[in-house]
């Protein structure tokens, strides 16, 4: 079981790592406008993980925010305000007195929120394997987004599924918390890493 060889040692190894790798995320998010890169950065090595490509995993995930920093703030940065602004937008509808208008108007920020998020879990690891501006970062994983809709769909389950059961189930909460603060956003990218490995290595090798 503990041979360097066997599934199981190696599922230890991986875990062990993603532990790491959530930890070095979450410190670097900390100062907040610097989540971009780190969320980036996680994405790397984590795809790399997912690859079982052999890698320094501290080392490939400072190079990779040391990288990115300065492209990542130009979608990070914007990506946050429209979430908190579809937040509060959201807040404010729950409150209000007419529950069919503002159950639509709900629903179309929703789905606003949706799009963008889909669009983001493509447009990070564009950003993290391949050299291009944000522009055609961004219309690259809109094309992908649309075009590989089920690698997108599950991407997303996969992403939003904590916050559903945090919102939905008030007794996990502070285990869900837990998990986050643990390995969850590295776990998280992962299971994406997994899900978008195939089209992922189709672009890379097209790249070489």
């Amino acid at each position: 079981m503990f041979s360097p060889d066997s599934a199981g040692y190696r599922a230890l190894a991986a875990a062990a790592d993603l532990v790491i790798i959530n930890l070095l995320t979450i410190l670097a998010a900390l100062p907040i406008f610097t989540a971009g890169a780190a969320f980036t950065a996680c994405t790397r090595v984590t795809m790399e993980i997912a690859r079982e490509e052999d890698s320094y995993i501290m080392r490939s995930w400072w190079k990779s925010f040391r990288t990115n920093f300065v492209q990542s703030l130009a979608w990070w940065l914007p990506l946050l305000a429209l979430l908190v602004l579809g937040a509060i937008e959201l807040r404010i509808l729950g409150s209000s007195n007419s529950a069919t208008a503002s159950g639509a108007v709900s629903g179309l920020v929703i789905a606003g929120i949706l799009v963008i998020l889909a669009i983001t879990t493509w447009l990070v690891p564009l950003i993290a394997f391949f050299d291009n501006r944000i522009t055609k970062h961004l219309a690259n994983a809109g094309r992908l987004a649309l075009g590989k809709i089920g690698y997108t769909a599950a991407s997303l389950v996969v992403l939003l599924l904590p916050a559903i059961i945090f919102v939905l189930l008030p007794a996990t909460r502070t285990p869900v918390i837990w998990f986050m603060l643990l390995i969850g956003f590295a776990f998280i990218s992962y299971l994406q890493a997994l899900i978008m490995r195939r089209p992922i290595n189709k672009l890379r090798d097209a790249a070489r």
